[in-house]
């Protein structure tokens, strides 16, 4: 049977803060931070081993964890991303 028990929120923001996809998924949001204040719009290479699905859902997810709405759009093996004003 399972154990169930409760995380306090700085105990529980220690454990997300050592996982790989949320490092990963704040590194996102802070680059879609910097988008909103600089223009909007901005361009993701892969890098080795990532492909273009991967980037947009990345971005996908940090827009949806800042509540942000965000655009992307293939261009050849790039994204753009868009942040609408």
């Amino acid at each position: 049977m399972a154990s169930f028990n409760h995380l306090t929120g700085k105990e529980a923001d220690r454990r997300f803060a050592t996982s790989r996809v949320h490092g990963i998924t704040r590194e996102y949001m802070e680059y879609l931070k910097t988008l909103q204040s600089e223009g909007g719009i901005g361009v993701l290479k892969p890098g080795r081993g990532e492909n273009l699905v991967t980037l947009r859902n990345r971005v996908r997810r940090a827009a949806g964890v800042l509540g942000v709405r965000a655009q992307t759009q293939r261009d050849g093996n790039e994204l753009i991303v868009i942040i609408p004003s």
